[in-house]
């Protein structure tokens, strides 16, 4: 039979040994759940750094947009003001022009003009009183063009130019100064809306 001590070691050495496996697993297990938390660690701080990095990407996004539409603005600013100040410098020299000596010169063009307009014949040209003398020079030599200077009080015809029209009325040609500076301004308008907002036209 079995001595008491003999039995008490091989229990002491069964238990020692269960106790040395249960730390064996202990410390594996340890070293898993902190391999698995490293791990996990990890891919958060991979995910935050490319959370990081997709949001410092959208804000340099955003930044350059907004750079760029501001510098958009200011350029379509830039344009506007220039048209504006163009037409401004256009409306003071058409104001000074009928004072010129080249008046009549240009009087004498816009008939010609309006004068294909309205077809061969006879044609009335109306020009404003202070112009008669000037309008009368320019149609010289155009034996089928009748000048009739308008009332004091028509404003028909405010910066200079001539309205021209059939010997019967019906067809009328408007050369005046307002009116072509007009035409000419929905024109560049047009073109600069096409530049800035897409679409056709012959840019700016």
């Amino acid at each position: 039979m079995m001595g008491l001590d003999t039995l008490l070691k091989m229990i002491e050495t069964e238990t020692r040994e269960e106790i040395e496996r249960i730390e064996e697993e202990s410390r594996q297990q340890s070293r898993e759940i902190e391999r698995s938390a490293l791990h996990t660690a990890e891919q958060d701080r991979e995910k935050i750094e490319q959370e990081g990095r997709r949001q410092a990407e959208e804000e340099r996004r955003l930044l350059l947009l907004q750079a760029e539409f501001e510098s958009a603005q200011r350029l379509r600013e830039a344009r506007w003001e220039g048209i504006s100040q163009a037409f401004s410098e256009a409306e003071e020299m058409f104001a000074t022009l009928a004072d010129s000596p080249e008046y009549p010169d240009i009087i004498r063009r816009l008939v010609l003009e309006g004068t294909e307009v309205v077809g061969n014949g006879a044609v009335l040209v109306y020009c404003r009183t202070k112009d008669e003398e000037a309008v009368r020079l320019a149609v010289s030599g155009l034996d089928q063009a009748e000048v009739r200077p308008l009332p004091t009080d028509d404003l028909s015809i405010i910066s200079g130019g001539v309205i021209i029209t059939s010997g019967d009325g019906r067809i009328r040609c408007d050369q005046t100064f307002d009116t072509r500076l007009d035409q000419m301004r929905n024109l560049l308008i047009r073109r600069i809306q096409s530049l800035l907002f897409g679409g056709g036209g012959s840019g700016y």
